[in-house]
């Protein structure tokens, strides 16, 4: 019997406060036994970490230090107890930027742009774990946006767009050539992701297409490396609904299983989830819920909050009326794993915006989302608010839910906020902001560890932690059950009484999960 699929989404609502400072715990699970730091120069150079999982990481710093009239970028090679392996420089132009990186098999990949006026012309650099560097020079014969930029094989992945229209190429490094993948230069479709399979080497683009009937359904094509196509299937909603988004499982034993958001015009506003099940290329079903079926949904809110708002949705059941909620909803990865439970990743929020005359932001559970009262608005950023947790049986119905607040986040880009890692059978949500490591870790039905609160801890304990930029941090998961955090930190010597001395660091923290230890 197959096991329950799992769904994780991030779901957005406007009143997140802030958790009192006496509810702040600390987890007894996650651990912090090492970090590195590199000392930042009086330029703001880039760093890049690139994850080789337990082949270490590679840290890609972009320097402005030149050599022979050129950028000479610097890489080094981190173990997995972050000890500096090796380090190499590589020269670029000086107006070369860095498009995309990946692992794969023991190597690193770097692709760079040495043109900005020439985005068909590409370097690859490919390192191995010994220093070794090869470098590609590749063509994609016209000028590209990439999106996305992936290893399988001896296989290079570009995808992106071309005049305004999406394209999939595939670039041997062997042959040295460029392939343009056919049935995705259309207006008609949207590339939501490419789903990497590295044990079959295989991967599947999830578009969104405009159907005739003018609705939204998602496709899912998996090729394998070389770029030939395996399996093309078409989500039939069977109702008026459009298709927001998906993430997809890999192709294996000829079952497939889709999942994402829905909604009944927006495709900025999803209504609900949606998980439909694909057998030798045919689907089975199609099942849909709306955010008020979860029994958990709104378990970031205060309990007060939570069960007035419950009381109105039971209220509009008795009455006949349907409960409608309203989300931005980005859908990442879904994750397989040895056990058979499938687990996707997607993240919610909102834009946030200021105006002259004010900014009326989305109703928490009214769906009516963001308007602008003022004749001119800047934007702030996205506004990340709560993470759900969904485990659905074989035939799309509701097991459980939990659900996981974010606290604070803001950002200037739409990307991956939460990691969400799969131990067995317990499931590990946790990200980093305002320099503190947030987790919840949960089982089935119950919270193994509820929202808890990790400072980032620093090299020396004398230091403390006088600035830090929030665009500049992250974390992710690395290897077995270690993590990594990373970001920018200015730090003062408290102990020397100097509080206008500091100095300016870029620094990875490992992140150990200990499933082993006992709950406090």
């Amino acid at each position: 019997m197959r096991k329950p699929l799992v769904l994780i989404l991030c779901v957005v609502s406007l009143g997140v406060f802030g958790q009192r400072k006496k509810d702040r715990d600390t987890s007894s699970l996650i651990f912090q036994p090492k970090r590195v730091e590199f000392e930042v120069g009086k330029y703001d150079e880039d760093y890049t970490i690139i994850n080789g999982e337990d082949d270490g990481l590679m840290l890609v710093v972009q320097t402005y230090a030149k050599i022979e009239g050129k950028y000479a970028w610097q890489l080094a090679k981190l173990d997995t107890d972050l000890n500096e392996v090796w380090r190499k420089s590589v020269l670029v132009s000086l107006t070369a930027t860095m498009l995309g990186y990946e692992y794969f098999d023991g190597k690193f990949y770097v692709l760079v742009s040495e043109s900005q006026y020439r985005t068909q012309d590409m370097v690859v650099y490919e390192i191995d774990v010994d220093g070794n560097i090869q470098t590609f020079e590749i063509t994609t014969v016209f000028p590209i946006s990439l999106a996305y930029f992936e290893v399988i094989g001896e296989t290079l992945l570009l995808g992106g767009n071309v005049n305004a229209r999406p394209v999939i190429i595939t670039y041997g490094l062997e042959e040295r050539k460029p392939k343009v993948l056919p049935g995705f230069y259309d207006n008609r479709n949207e590339i939501l992701d490419v789903v990497i399979d590295d044990e079959e080497l295989m991967f599947t683009v999830i578009l969104r297409e405009r159907l005739v009937s003018k609705q939204y359904s998602v496709r899912a094509k998996t090729f394998t490396a070389e770029g030939f196509l395996v399996q093309d299937l078409l989500v039939e909603s069977g109702e008026r609904r459009n298709l927001i988004d998906a993430a997809s499982t890999n192709f294996e034993s000829g079952i497939q299983m889709l999942a994402g958001a829905h909604s009944k015009r927006s495709t900025s506003y999803s209504k609900g989830l949606y998980l439909a099940k694909f057998v030798n290329g045919r689907q089975q079903f199609i099942e849909y819920h709306n955010y008020a079926d979860l029994e958990n949904f709104f378990g970031f809110m205060s309990d007060k909050r939570e069960q007035r708002i419950k009381r109105r949705i039971e209220r509009r059941k008795q009455m006949g009326k349907k409960n409608k909620f309203n989300y931005r909803l980005i859908v990442h990865d879904m994750i397989q794993n040895d056990d058979g439970v499938n687990i996707m990743v997607g993240e919610a929020y909102y834009p946030r915006y200021t105006s002259s005359s004010g900014f009326g932001s989305p109703y928490p559970y009214g769906g009516y989302g963001g308007r602008f009262t003022g004749p001119s608005s800047s934007f702030l950023g996205f506004k990340y608010t709560h993470t759900i947790v969904v485990a659905f049986d074989n035939n799309g119905k509701i097991i459980w839910d939990h659900s996981f607040k974010i606290q604070d986040a803001l950002t200037y880009s739409l990307q991956k906020f939460v990691s969400v890692s799969y131990f067995d059978d317990q499931i590990v949500l946790m990200y980093l902001d305002e320099n503190e490591i947030r987790s919840k870790i949960v089982q089935g039905n119950e919270v193994i560890e509820g929202q808890t609160f990790n400072p980032v801890k620093l090299s020396n304990q004398n230091e403390e932690v006088k600035s830090k930029n929030p665009e500049i941090e992250g974390l992710d998961h690395w290897y077995d059950n270690n993590f990594y955090a990373f970001g920018l930190h200015n730090l003062t010597d408290v102990s020397k009484g100097n509080f206008w001395s500091s100095r300016k660091v870029f620094y990875i923290n490992k992140i150990e999960y200990d499933r082993q230890r006992s709950v406090n």
